[in-house]
């Protein structure tokens, strides 16, 4: 376990739009709306955005513990856009350390409860990274060239961003370029019901929105402030993928210990398979599936768009999809619909007739 703990390596090799599934014979598609296919004289003369590079590229995300960052991890070694990267999953000392049997008073061996975790992480070429070790935290950020941030708490998420941006600023990340930001819908609404009250200092360990702006913040205060050409800019660049109360399971390779959660979880994968994205902080206090959260915010890492740099964008799930698109999947099992595709993402992004994608200043105009 010492010699685990230790471990800072990865793995070697604003307009609503709703996604459909058009995947196989027989499956609806979800509505379309006007304008959000590009055309090819368009697709041509678009920018191009240097995304993951399997050679230099290495991805840590932070909040490995839970279901969102697991998922974010697991979707970017299964994408085949981000396959190749280094992936290291950050978690807590505790991930590691075992503790008494609390099934076996008199037991003297201990028991690892996350034993089951790890090992789904390790299989499938995620790095394990103790981030409350100093020497291997120092040693995975100076290798860094992006962070999803994913912890499933805002105080948490705070906790970690602002530790994270603190070696940033003393310069322990030289090779940062892109941040993504998992955060919540409500943020900039706090101030008025309903999200005033699920502010309040009593919920949820005290003013989780609260929480979620101050690590929005510590993230745009110190992110670049000129993109240019080719998405050279003069310090990282940051996506935030703000989410609703989050549901559905992770990696269902992992059984986790609330079995009755695990199946209403399961549940709502399948019934809720597509999405609604806006740009900003919009929606109402609605959900969002954890792979779908974890897709979308890997996306903004492997996409060649400049508009989602240094922006904000609210997903939520929607659904139920129609019965046709729910059969064949065992919820007692853990068979689940697979995770959004870059296509229904792509196609929330693109911009309406009449609308083109946001470029640098410096970016050559298209003609």
């Amino acid at each position: 376990m010492a010699a685990m703990t230790r471990t800072a390596a990865a793995a070697m090799p604003a307009t609503t739009r709703r996604t459909g599934a058009a995947r196989g014979v027989g499956r609806a598609v979800g509505p379309r709306r006007h304008g959000r296919r590009q055309h090819s004289h368009q697709r041509q003369h678009q920018h191009r955005l240097r995304a993951l590079n399997a050679r230099d590229d290495v991805v840590i995300v932070t909040g490995a513990l839970e279901r969102l960052a697991q998922s974010c991890c697991v979707l970017l070694r299964e994408n085949q856009k981000s396959a190749d990267v280094a992936v290291v999953s950050a978690m807590p000392k505790e991930a590691f350390e075992g503790v008494k049997n609390p099934r076996d008073v008199r037991a003297t061996e201990l028991v690892y409860p996350n034993e089951n975790t790890l090992g789904m992480l390790r299989d499938a070429g995620v790095g394990l990274l103790n981030c409350d070790d100093e020497k291997a935290t120092k040693d995975a950020l100076a290798r860094a060239t992006c962070v999803i941030f994913a912890e499933e708490t805002p105080k948490r998420l705070r906790l970690r961003v602002e530790e994270t941006m603190a070696r940033v600023d003393k310069g322990e990340a030289p090779r940062l370029r892109r941040v993504v930001l998992l955060s919540r819908i409500g943020v900039e609404r706090r101030d008025v019901d309903p999200w005033k009250y699920m502010n309040r200092k009593t919920f949820r360990g005290g003013a989780p929105l609260d929480d979620a702006w101050a690590a929005e913040e510590a993230i745009r205060t110190r992110a670049a402030k000129n993109v240019n050409a080719g998405g050279k800019a003069d310090g990282f660049t940051f996506t935030i993928v703000r989410t609703g109360e989050l549901r559905g399971n992770g990696p269902t390779s992992v059984v986790y210990g609330d079995y009755a959660l695990t199946l209403v979880d399961n549940a709502f994968d399948v019934r809720m398979q597509d999405i609604d994205v806006e740009k900003g902080d919009t929606f109402g206090n609605d959900f969002t599936k954890r792979l779908s959260a974890a897709g979308f915010a890997n996306r903004m890492l492997t996409t060649s768009r400049y508009d989602v740099l240094n922006a904000a964008f609210s997903i939520i799930s929607t659904g139920p999809v129609p019965r046709e698109r729910r059969m064949g999947y065992d919820v007692a099992k853990g068979k689940s619909p697979p995770p959004i595709s870059d296509r229904e993402i792509d196609e929330q992004l693109a911009p309406d007739d009449g609308e083109v994608e946001r470029a640098p200043d410096a970016a050559p105009v298209p003609t």
